[in-house]
Parts: C-alpha cells; sequence; structure tokens
C-alpha cells in the first residue's frame, strides 16, 4: 500500500514539473512538408499582438494555415532585421517580373526589401514551408463576394456572392457590357529586375516609379497618384470582397500583397476582412502588365493572397503565408437561364420621339455613332471608313475600352464615321450637316427626347402611324442581347372607368443590336385631332423575352430573377422616359414642335353675327344731317374672321377682324345692304377649343346701300356703326395645309 502511495507521488511531482516548465519552440530545422499534416496540425502561435522579439509566451491556441500554397517562418527569437544580404525568399512570388502598386500605407520599406534591401529575412534564416500548390477549399473561400459600383449607383451592386437554395453562390449578373473606370492615374512599382520590355518603361515614365540600383535598395522613391479621370456614368468598378482564414486569423500581420496571373500586384494593410478592386478584360489576353489594377477574366481565374511582416515576426515566427484564391467565371454560358447582362440606363436624350407626315427616313444621329479612336464594343458593328476629304464627326467623351489595361487593346478597329457625299464635277460639296439624314431641312423639327418634358404633335402623324421612339446614344452600341422594354400611350383629358385611357394594346418593345425603334401604331379609336396624351417608356426587366437588365433596375429584381416564382412583370417595371403630347392642329406644316416652340397660329372661319341692337350712322356729315337709327334684332349676316389662336392652351386672341356683311332693316320701308371692315370679340360663351359662339360688341365700317319701299331708293352711301351681337361659328380645321391663310384651317405666321 505503502509503494503504491509513493508511485502516486512521484507521478504527481512529475507531471507539476513537466506544466512548470516551458513549452519548447516548434522545430525550425525540419519544415512540414506534407500539406496534409500541415492542414491537420500546425504549429504554435503567439496570440495577436504578441511579438518573438518581446519574448511572450506562445499562446495555447496556434494559427492553422492548412491549405496554403506557402508559409515562410522565421528563427526563434528573431529580432529587428539581419544584415542585408542575398538568399532570403521574396515577399511574395516571382517579384522580379510582377509590377506593383501600393495603397494606404508607406510604400518604401515595402519597395525597398522588394528591391532586396533589409528586412527580416533577407539574412537568410527564414524557412519556407510549401504547400499544395493546387486549388483548396479554405483559399477559396477567401472570396466572399464581387460587387460592381458606379457613379449612378448608389450603393455597389453584388453580381456574385449570392447564396442559392442548395448553399452555392451564383453568378447573379455579367456586366461585360458596361463601361470601366480609368485607372491611368495610379503609380506603380517596376519589376526588381529588368524586363525584356524595359525599353518601353524607361525610369521617370508617367505612373511608373524609378529603379533606383540595388546597392541603393533602402532608398526607394515614393511613388505618388496622379490626378484620376473623372468617371463616365457608364464605368463601372469591380470589387472582390475577401476574407483572411479564421483559422488563421490570431497571426500578427502587417501587410496583404494580392497577385493577380498577369503579373500586377497590389499592397495594402492587413486586415481581416478587405476589399480589391479589379478590372474585368472582356477580350484577348492579360495586355500590358502595369501594376495599376489587378485583371480578372469572364472565363475566371486565380489570385494569390499573401499576408506578410517586414521587420518583426508574426506570432509563431510566421513571417508571410500565401493562399491561392478561384475567382469564378463572370459569364455563365452553361446554365440553360444564364444571368443577365448588365446595360447602362440610358441617358435623358437617348430615347427620342420623332414624327412626320409621311414615312421619314431614319436620321444619323450624331450621338449615336461611337467617336473615331475608340475601341469597338462587344455587337455585330461594321465599321465605316470615310473616303478622302470626309470630315469626321465631333469627338464625344466616352469611357475607357474594354480590353487592355487603359489603352485600346491591340487590332481594335474605329467606329463608323459620317462619311461625306463624293465630290461634284464642278468642285468639292460641302458635308451634309451632323445628325441630318440626307435631304432634311435644318429648320424643320427634329426628334425630341423623352425627358419628361412636353411637346405638340399634330393629328395626322398619330393618325397614320408616322410616329416612333428611338433609342439613340453610343451605349446601344454595346447592346449585344435583347433589351426589354415596354411602351405605354394613355390619353390623360378623358377617363374611362375613373382611369387614364391606353391607346397601346402590346406595348412590348424589344430592342436589339438591328432595331432600335419603336413605330406607334396608327390611333383611331379614342383619339381625336384635339387630345393630350402621355407617352411613358418604362424597363421590363423580368420579361422573359429580354436578356439585359439596367442597372438602376439590378438591386430591385436580384431575387426574383434566380426565384423560381419571379413575381409579376409589370410591378418591376419603371419609368425610364416620358412626355406629354399636345395633338392639335399646328400651324404651317410642322408634325411637331417642343411645347416653348409651338406658339400660336392665325385662324380664318365662318361666322354669322346676329345683330341685338345698333347705333349707326348712315348719311355722310358732310352732306347731309346724320341719321342715328336704333334697332332691335334687326340685322343677320355673315363674315370671314380672322383671329390668332394657341391651339395648346385652346384660347384665342380676344379681338378678331371680320369682313362681311349683313342685311339690316332701317324702319320706314328701308332696307340696308351692309358690306363692312370690323373687329369683334372673340370670348367663347359656349363651349371650348374651336367653338366660338360669343356675345359682345361688333364695330366697323363699310359702304351701304339703302332702298325703299315707300320711295326713291338712297343710294350708296358710307356707314358707321357699334352694335351688340352674338355671333355663331366653329374653327376646327382636321388638317395643317400651307403657311398661307387658308378657309377652315390655321395658317403660319
Amino acid at each position: 500500500m505503502s509503494a503504491r502511495r509513493s508511485a502516486m507521488f512521484l507521478s504527481a511531482v512529475a507531471l507539476a514539473a513537466a506544466l512548470a516548465a516551458p513549452a519548447a519552440a516548434p522545430a525550425q530545422d525540419e519544415p512540414e512538408t506534407d500539406a496534409e499534416a500541415d492542414e491537420e496540425a500546425a504549429p504554435a502561435a503567439a496570440p495577436a499582438g504578441a511579438r518573438s522579439a518581446t519574448g511572450a509566451p506562445p499562446m495555447a491556441v496556434p494559427a492553422d494555415f492548412g491549405g496554403s500554397l506557402q508559409v515562410v517562418r522565421a528563427p526563434a527569437g528573431t529580432a529587428g532585421a539581419a544584415a542585408a544580404s542575398g538568399g532570403g525568399p521574396e515577399i511574395f512570388p516571382d517579384a522580379r517580373r510582377v509590377w506593383m502598386s501600393v495603397r494606404d500605407t508607406d510604400p518604401v520599406p515595402i519597395e525597398a526589401a522588394r528591391r532586396g534591401g533589409r528586412w527580416l529575412c533577407s539574412g537568410g534564416g527564414c524557412a519556407a514551408q510549401t504547400g499544395d500548390p493546387g486549388q483548396s477549399p479554405i483559399g477559396d473561400q477567401i472570396l466572399r463576394s464581387i460587387k460592381l459600383q458606379t457613379p449612378t449607383l448608389p450603393l455597389p451592386l453584388t453580381v456574385w456572392g449570392r447564396l442559392s437554395e442548395d448553399g452555392q453562390r451564383l453568378l447573379d449578373f455579367d456586366p461585360v457590357l458596361l463601361g470601366r473606370r480609368s485607372y491611368r492615374h495610379v503609380c506603380a512599382y517596376r519589376p526588381v529586375a529588368p524586363v525584356a520590355d524595359a525599353a518601353r518603361f524607361p525610369a521617370g515614365a508617367p505612373g511608373v516609379a524609378a529603379a533606383s540600383p540595388r546597392d541603393h535598395a533602402d532608398r526607394a522613391d515614393v511613388c505618388r497618384d496622379g490626378r484620376p479621370e473623372p468617371p463616365p456614368p457608364d464605368a463601372g468598378e469591380l470589387t472582390l470582397g475577401m476574407q483572411w482564414p479564421k483559422q488563421s486569423e490570431m497571426a500578427d500581420f502587417h501587410y496583404l500583397a494580392i497577385v493577380d496571373s498577369c503579373g500586377n500586384a497590389r499592397v495594402q494593410p492587413f486586415q481581416r476582412t478587405f476589399t480589391v478592386p479589379v478590372l474585368e478584360v472582356a477580350s484577348g489576353g492579360c495586355g500590358r502588365p502595369d501594376g495599376k489594377v489587378l485583371r480578372v477574366f469572364p472565363g475566371g481565374g486565380w489570385l494569390r493572397v499573401t499576408a506578410f511582416n517586414l521587420h518583426e515576426p508574426a506570432a509563431g515566427n510566421v513571417v508571410n503565408a500565401t493562399y491561392r484564391v478561384t475567382i469564378p467565371p463572370l459569364e455563365n454560358l452553361v446554365e440553360s437561364n444564364p444571368a443577365r447582362l448588365l446595360f447602362p440606363d440610358p441617358l435623358a436624350d437617348d430615347l427620342k420621339v420623332d414624327c412626320g407626315p409621311t414615312p421619314i427616313a431614319p436620321r444619323a444621329d450624331p450621338g449615336s455613332a461611337p467617336p473615331p479612336g475608340s475601341a469597338r464594343p462587344p455587337g455585330p458593328t461594321g465599321p465605316a471608313a470615310a473616303p478622302p476629304g470626309g470630315r469626321a464627326p465631333p469627338r464625344a467623351a466616352t469611357g475607357q475600352p474594354r480590353g487592355g489595361a487603359g489603352t485600346p487593346p491591340a487590332g481594335a478597329r474605329q467606329g463608323p464615321t459620317a462619311a461625306a457625299p463624293a465630290a461634284a464635277p464642278g468642285g468639292p460639296r460641302p458635308p451634309p450637316q451632323a445628325g441630318l439624314a440626307p435631304g432634311a431641312d435644318p429648320s424643320r423639327p427634329g426628334p425630341q427626347p423623352l425627358a419628361h418634358g412636353a411637346v405638340v404633335i399634330s393629328p395626322a402623324p398619330l393618325r397614320l402611324g408616322n410616329c416612333r421612339i428611338r433609342l439613340t446614344g453610343q451605349t446601344k452600341h454595346r447592346l449585344v442581347a435583347p433589351l426589354a422594354l415596354h411602351v405605354s400611350l394613355t390619353r390623360t383629358d378623358q377617363l374611362r372607368g375613373g382611369a387614364p385611357i391606353e391607346l397601346l394594346q402590346d406595348g412590348t418593345w424589344i430592342v436589339t443590336p438591328s432595331s432600335a425603334e419603336f413605330p406607334l401604331p396608327p390611333l383611331a379609336e379614342d383619339f381625336d385631332g384635339d387630345a393630350r396624351l402621355r407617352l411613358a417608356v418604362y424597363s421590363d426587366p423580368l420579361s422573359p423575352q429580354g436578356k439585359v437588365v439596367l442597372l438602376s433596375d439590378a438591386g430591385r429584381v436580384a431575387s426574383s430573377l434566380r426565384s423560381s416564382d419571379p413575381g409579376e412583370p409589370e410591378r418591376a417595371r419603371r419609368l425610364v422616359g416620358s412626355v406629354a403630347i399636345h395633338s392639335v392642329p399646328l400651324c404651317g406644316e410642322d408634325n411637331f414642335e417642343t411645347l416653348e416652340a409651338a406658339g400660336s397660329c392665325f385662324r380664318t372661319y365662318l361666322t354669322v353675327p346676329a345683330m341685338l341692337a345698333t347705333l349707326q350712322i348712315t348719311r355722310a356729315p358732310w352732306v347731309e344731317k346724320p341719321l342715328v337709327t336704333r334697332s332691335v334684332l334687326s340685322a343677320v349676316g355673315v363674315a370671314l374672321a380672322i383671329d390668332r389662336y394657341d391651339p395648346v392652351e385652346r384660347r384665342a386672341f380676344p379681338v378678331a377682324a371680320q369682313l362681311g356683311g349683313f342685311v339690316q332693316t332701317l324702319g320706314e320701308g328701308r332696307v340696308g345692304l351692309l358690306g363692312y371692315v370690323g373687329i369683334a370679340p372673340t370670348v367663347p360663351i359656349l363651349g371650348s377649343g374651336g367653338n366660338t359662339t360669343s356675345f359682345g360688341f361688333l364695330a366697323g365700317i363699310g359702304l351701304e346701300y339703302i332702298t325703299n319701299e315707300a320711295g326713291p331708293d338712297e343710294g350708296l352711301k358710307p356707314a358707321a356703326f357699334l352694335s351688340a351681337v352674338v355671333q355663331v361659328g366653329q374653327a376646327a380645321p382636321q388638317v395643317s395645309t400651307s403657311r398661307s391663310a387658308s378657309f377652315g384651317t390655321y395658317a403660319g405666321d
């Protein structure tokens, strides 16, 4: 019994001694090479914020770097930088071929160490552990989301990262049709060693930091950015949302280096969750590396993410750790219902309505042709070179081309330019005015934008179906898939069931690369020559016929597009452009005008005046004594009236000129036939619009022939009169004719 107690006492003493003894540092002479063993049992690491130089004890829970490409460890007890010498591992792989930009931290120590200056491992005492070079689930989980940001989006839009029903991340939208942001202002450090094309990047070139000799590596220059270019509204910036592996977050790192497969690197301060801007190369290869921005591809790819230190070891002596991150494809060519393409929202002047008395020849809109020198956008667009002596259209401000890094890709073709007509035998012929079809009159009104304003359209084009909506602008040339829009034309001055009357039975508009016009059908039912209409164009993101979603709709309909029950397409529509239409007969031969330019018209019409009371002088005062006659309902006549009428406001000038005559009873058996020129009011007392029934005074002068039943005729005499009259007339012309005044029609000034 005593022997057993002695054994138990000795065991307790041995256990206490083992617990009191300091833990041995992990062996560095024999680094682990088995990736699976490394994932299962990683070396112990110090807690976050602890340094080996301070002698802090290691933490109980070690950082796990399983699934990494490489882990570099410094010798135990390393403090400060070692003497400058070669042979140490690089901060991240291929430093002699990688262009690097440093963001939000001091770039000098990072670039100095990259050139061979003093840093923690420059003395050669660090050991690198190589992991699995292939794809690893831990590395792929670093990428959490891909978002898109444009100047017109209030919040970034997630294009990849939303979880499906089975837990898989999905590509919601393909951003290939968008423009891209320019990164020309970013300053980058060239590779450490000279490259084959070093002559093309001389020291001091814009956006490239000068390379210092290797013996002056510690005196690296500060790389300063230039002035950024203002991004156009359709410029999209892709951002990768990333998260450092949770199992290795306790390691104390200072920097992050993200390297793409094209030789570009971005270095920034270490954070567990961080974002990285990237550029999607829609066509071609990597292009020329410049370090300004990382490249990703529609078909997918990969990045290397390295967390590292320079002058102090991390917990557990870890200097850097590198993971391989898979970038998913940004296009979906496998599913039967692939992700829809994102497309910029039309500008205020891109949607236009055009009308004419006869079918209109398509106009060449100056904003619809890409500027010379720009890259050809995706889609079946055929270039047309200008002949000798032709004049190219003016250059317009556009975003950066999609291929390459800030420069057009090799072999990019220029967009179509305006071709000048062939020179006449007698001399050169001046080129036509930009934006007009051949033979078009520049003084005539042109297409009017659907910018929520108002226009005036004569009834004839609407009745004949000679009006259409056109989508113009440079972004239209990028459209390589159907874009679904919805067109509504309602009459607002009359209601049916308490709601405006819809005049279009089918307003579906599918915009394709070869067809960007929507003809308005002939209007007959529920339409007359004097109406108020509202023409509106809506986006239709849930339409099964469309494969393109406008940017402003993407955030609202993302979940509906992926749902098995997408919901009602009508509720997902959004107003894109509208215009209020005043359908009235216009002055002259114009078919439509803006509301401000419509103005008023001279109109001529017949009216029948009936005299209620007349004060009239029928004798020449210089020959005989004047005769003043007072009579009630003593005369009736007919006159041709001319006044000025505003068809939009439906209001005439209050006074009209008249040329006419009437028959009157003068009493004592006398009858007068009076021809006169006078003025009369036009304020209607019944109806509106073309109704001219009015009450007022008629004043005029003229000649009157008086006959007498009881005696001799008095003959032809001058006359002046002032009468209280009621006039009944109607001026409701149905067509506009020439600019000269004509009976029953409006005429121009």
